[in-house]
């Protein structure tokens, strides 16, 4: 498969994965509620955002501190709020609504009664019920007017509204009652009543049964509230100015005025969205800017559930679609972007539809997009980046780079791996350097014999053969240094199989034993019995063992032993070595023995002095994971291979039938103990 049908399934199958992770993640949040909070702040924000204009047509006549200091002590005499209803229904107001509480007989009775034939007097007049839990046993009772009141009010609408977890009031319920949703809001009856419509009809409720208990309240049509402003932002009045006689004439004539206490500590203060930090607003202008939203229509409701939690869907994949076409800066800036829009557009979004939407699932999958997609692009690159690493190692084994081993990926910091690359890439300007000087060899040294014949072949006198056999010869020795030398530099680990060292070296014995014979020397074999396994290319260790041991048979004295051995335990591998007599290496010659095009010691006897001998065992030694290097002492030279050994069982596993019918498919005899 090409790389770019490759790019194109991984990135299909890392958007699909990650779209259904933040699908996931915001369909959560957004059931359970966790971050519910984040939902309050922008319906809050939203709300301050949308202030409008204060419609002068809902006035508040507020018992206020000035109230307090002309009238005293608070509850006062009913008699106080007849006198006040006679001066507010002379001024012919659409609609009086009292939030105050008369659910209970006052210790004047006439003051009752003088309050309930005002109250018919005017004729539109609302009074609150409240729903509160009583002392015993947890029951919910509903609380009334008194029965001369109830009787005399044109309609009987519930008080209170509902108290999210953090205690801030931002929806109503349009209906509730004990056992049933009998009782509408204070805020619908007043509109009912300033409307002219008919009066509430008090048979509704059973008078025999007051008042009514239960364990429970039921409730009906859940909406929010959309304020109008701020605390005092709707009109007041003061409880005490409203007596002034030098108060205008119509100022509340076709006016909804409700009558309820804004004094610090009385009434029912509740926090809302649009109240400043510690400033609570009453519970009288609560029930003036529920009359104004149910008025203008401006209710919220929530969406409704299957509508929401597909919004959720749908909005918590945008990000995808364009973090995969940008770079991570400017799809961090847009992320941003749209966390911030998508926040601007849900909180204004009640004040411009009346519906509401909980962004909190969308907007948690919005913040996690950005680091989960560059996680997932993360983890591609480091793939990629580990596939190269293991192209590279299999190129330039571990003690070549110089950097630590690459088997253990994963453990590896991007830091390692970057420091592993920059060894490859200094490995290769190496690599370019020895071709480049390659080249210059072969364009000289190579040719030099080539043209030597040619000269000959070409001159008129006729050729001797056996002159032109050694520097055919020579050049034919170049070109298989060369080749094997370009054999050691394409080794792949990867393809490497187990191999049998011990009969590897008994063939490698074998191959030069004719040379010894030519030289009289004796072979001498330092070889354990057991068999000794590794983990190589056989061609190449062979090559390597020959290479020695051709090397020690050119420059050792004439019929003096030459000796193979093999150490087991060396170090963390195995090291194979061959031994010959000879004169010490001074510090510079041990430094070129393995540089390529360099003999270094003396004069050069076999093809293998051109230099490339040596650097080929050098090169294999490396390419398998391993060294090579040479030893001076007590007249002898021993030159050394180290290998990295495996497991012990791990060779025999594969079989010795199935590694000699490897080794005979490469052409070898294998000699195994």
């Amino acid at each position: 498969m090409s790389r770019p049908n490759r790019r194109a399934r991984w990135l299909s199958a890392e958007l699909l994965r990650v779209a259904l992770l933040l699908v996931v993640i915001a369909l959560v949040t957004s059931l359970s509620g966790l971050l519910v909070r984040i939902d309050h702040l922008i319906f809050d924000t939203g709300q301050r955002l949308n202030w409008r204009p204060m419609p002068a047509d809902v006035m508040i006549v507020a018992v206020d501190k000035e109230s307090l200091d002309r009238f005293g002590r608070w509850p006062w005499t009913r008699t106080w709020h007849a006198r006040l209803l006679s001066k507010l229904c002379a001024d012919k107001p659409a609609a009086v609504g009292f939030n105050v509480a008369f659910s209970e007989q006052s210790n004047d009775s006439h003051a009752d009664a003088l309050l309930a034939e005002a109250m018919a007097a005017c004729g539109n007049v609302v009074l609150p019920l409240v729903i509160e839990f009583s002392g015993a046993g947890g029951h919910v009772l509903e609380s009334p007017p008194i029965r001369e009141l109830f009787a005399a009010a044109a309609g009987i609408g519930r008080i209170g509204v509902r108290l999210d977890a953090d205690g801030v009031a931002r929806s109503v319920d349009l209906s509730e009652g004990v056992g049933a949703p009998a009782w509408p809001l204070m805020a619908s009856e007043l509109l009912r009543v300033a409307r002219n419509l008919p009066a509430v009809d008090a048979s509704r409720v059973s008078l025999k049964a007051w008042p009514v208990s239960g364990d429970g309240i039921v409730r009906e049509s859940t909406q929010r509230l959309f304020f109008a402003g701020p605390p005092r932002a709707v009109p007041q009045i003061s409880y005490a100015s409203a007596f002034d006689a030098d108060l205008p004439p119509g100022t509340f004539t076709g006016r909804i005025v409700l009558v309820g206490a804004t004094a610090v500590g009385l009434g029912d203060a509740v926090m809302t969205p649009v109240s400043p930090p510690g400033q609570p607003m009453s519970g009288v202008e609560v029930q003036a800017n529920l009359v104004l939203s149910m008025r203008d229509g401006r209710m919220i409701d929530d969406l409704p559930l299957p509508a929401d939690l597909l919004c959720t869907v749908l909005l918590a994949a945008v990000p995808l679609l364009w973090l995969p076409r940008v770079m991570p800066l400017p799809g961090l800036l847009a992320s941003v972007a749209w966390i911030l829009f998508l926040s601007a557009v849900c909180g204004l979004l009640p004040g411009l539809t009346q519906i509401w939407f909980a962004p909190s699932g969308a907007l948690i999958a919005g913040v996690l997009a950005f680091p989960l997609w560059s996680w997932r692009r993360l983890e591609a690159v480091r793939r990629h980046f580990d596939e190269e690493l293991r192209e590279l190692q299999a190129i330039f084994p571990d003690r070549r780079s110089g950097t630590a081993s690459l088997t253990k990926m994963g453990g590896l910091s991007f830091e390692q791996r970057i420091a592993w690359v920059l060894a490859a890439k200094k490995a290769m300007r190496d690599l370019e350097a020895q071709r480049n000087e390659a080249l210059a060899f072969i364009s000289h040294d190579l040719r030099a014999p080539l043209a030597s014949v040619v000269c000959q072949l070409e001159s008129e006198t006729e050729c001797d053969p056996q002159r032109l056999l050694p520097p055919l010869r020579r050049a034919l020795a170049m070109a298989q240094a060369f080749l094997w030398l370009a054999r050691a530099e394409a080794l792949d680990r990867r393809r490497m199989r187990e191999i049998e060292l011990t009969g590897l070296l008994d063939q490698a014995l074998d191959e030069v034993h004719l040379l010894a014979e030519r030289r009289r020397s004796e072979l001498v074999r330092c070889l354990p019995d057991e068999a000794v396994w590794i983990r190589g290319d056989f061609e190449s260790i062979e090559r390597c063992a020959i290479n020695l041991l051709d090397n020690a048979l050119n420059y050792a004295p004439p019929a003096t032993p030459v000796a193979i051995g093999l150490d087991t335990r060396w170090e963390d591998g195995v090291r194979f070595w061959v031994e010959n007599e000879g004169p010490p290496l001074s510090a510079e010659q041990v430094e070129r023995l393995f540089q390529q095009f360099s003999s270094g010691i003396g004069e050069a006897r076999s093809a293998s002095s051109m230099g490339l001998g040596l650097s080929f065992v050098r090169k294999v030694a490396e390419r398998h994971g391993g060294q090579a290097g040479v030893e001076c002492r007590s007249g002898k030279l021993r030159f050394w291979v180290s290998l990295p050994a495996i497991e012990a069982g791990q060779g025999e596993s594969a079989g010795v039938g199935e590694l000699r019918r490897r080794q005979r498919e490469t052409g070898n005899r294998s000699f195994l103990s």
